[in-house]
């Protein structure tokens, strides 16, 4: 990737303090405006921004967007609920009640959906055909904050690949985890306390696995995104420190990736969202 990044959109765009986007395979670019209480879509090519508002969302946070284009969103002033935009109606719906707030969302397969709720250490989910909202089961941590290999501390970024393996930013204990699909205990991939060498993090806040099941990492108080290959972590982007500059973040929160492999990066203190162009010719195997 291009150490240098350009803004793709700043806070006269983005609005203060973003926490999320996400890119599907259209290349459509999706982020949360808090202060305005709308999602703000880019279609691939275009400029501009179009505006989803609704009178159900006024501060929206967390969310995810699935293939057919429906958007998932955790508003933090409509407590306890999960929305989802309905592409083809144009309308929301209530598909989830939680305890607390998620601080990240997934859905497998369209009818499973995943929260990580983060003040109650614990990530859940629920079937989407199940018409019982509050019908939730607890796939990690225990409730309680601990950094045993069952426990999470604050986790964020959740991440469920093709095997409903889910890996979790465990953010307070400084480490990734995976749970294995239908196992309590976690393995931890990355960061303290594990069994294999991989990398120092500092408050792990967003996760992506790709195909090859190589691991990139928002590592948000070391201001900075890490990446694995071959199990062989180093620091990607956002190498040189915190700070304003094109080739430095400060506190990034979140990150997601288009389909030519370019980089969109979530910074919470600066304000933006950064693209890191993929320079193909250039990046080969980490190493």
């Amino acid at each position: 990737w291009n150490p240098n990044a350009i803004t793709f959109a700043n806070h006269s765009i983005a609005g203060y303090y973003p926490r999320s986007v996400f890119v599907n395979t259209n290349n459509t670019i999706y982020v949360a405006h808090q202060q305005k209480g709308t999602i703000l879509v880019w279609h691939e090519e275009s400029i501009n921004p179009i505006e989803i508002n609704h009178d159900n969302l006024k501060n929206p946070a967390s969310l995810f967007v699935t293939l057919n284009g429906d958007i998932f969103i955790y508003d933090t002033l409509e407590d306890k609920t999960v929305q989802k935009w309905e592409a083809n109606t144009n309308s929301f719906i209530t598909v989830m009640y939680v305890e607390s707030p998620c601080s990240a969302l997934f859905v497998v397969n369209n009818d499973t959906l995943y929260c990580s709720v983060s003040n109650n250490n614990k990530v859940v989910k629920r079937w989407l055909n199940d018409s019982n909202l509050t019908s939730i089961i607890t796939v990690a941590g225990t409730g309680s904050k601990g950094s045993a290999l069952n426990e999470l501390s604050n986790p964020q970024e959740i991440f469920v690949d093709v095997n409903f393996d889910l890996y979790v930013a465990d953010s307070n204990n400084n480490r990734v985890q995976l749970f294995l699909s239908g196992e309590s205990n976690g393995i931890i991939v990355a960061g303290a306390n594990s069994p294999n060498p991989t990398i120092d993090l500092n408050f792990p806040s967003g996760i992506v696995l790709d195909a090859e099941k190589n691991l990139f990492i928002v590592d948000s108080w070391n201001n900075r995104i890490v990446g694995s290959s071959s199990n062989v972590f180093r620091c990607l982007v956002g190498c040189y420190g915190h700070g304003s500059g094109s080739n430095r973040l400060y506190l990034p929160s979140s990150l997601s990736f288009d389909r030519f492999g370019n980089m969109f990066v979530v910074e919470y203190h600066n304000h933006r969202i950064q693209k890191f162009e993929y320079l193909e010719k250039s990046c080969g195997k980490l190493k």
